[in-house]
């Protein structure tokens, strides 16, 4: 399997886990459907799981450089977005989703993942080089 086949399946399996999550915040705050009118508080709700997802899928996959790190950023959240896309069309909430704030924390929270892991790891690892010299 080639490396970026390798990514976008594991994006997938980032997308399920954040849509999980997305559904669990959605039946704690009282809704068991796409509501518009809780949507945005939703979103945002759900970006903070959704950062953690996408990290320790970054720390899973042993991201070690910038490009690496973008392509994983991009790809899981082109796949976040059609993802999201799909369900708020099949609950006719499409305007509603990309009128929401909330739905841009979300996207970026999964986009910069990679990337934060990427520099938490590279300081760590600089750190962890300057104490053996």
């Amino acid at each position: 399997m080639k490396k970026w086949e390798r990514d976008v399946l594991v994006g997938w399996i980032v997308v399920l886990l954040i849509l999980v999550a997305h559904y669990v915040i959605t039946i704690s705050l009282g809704n068991s459907y796409f509501a518009e009118a809780t949507l945005n508080r939703m979103l945002w709700f759900s970006s903070f799981p959704a950062f953690l997802i996408a990290f320790g899928a970054a720390f899973f996959l042993k991201t070690g450089t910038l490009t690496l790190a973008v392509r994983r950023g991009v790809i899981w959240t082109a796949e976040l977005l059609v993802a999201f896309a799909v369900v708020a069309w099949l609950f006719r909430s499409f305007n509603a989703l990309f009128e929401s704030p909330g739905a841009y924390w979300l996207f970026g929270a999964v986009l910069l993942a990679p990337l934060v892991y990427l520099f938490e790891f590279r300081r760590q690892h600089h750190n962890r080089k300057a104490r053996t010299h």
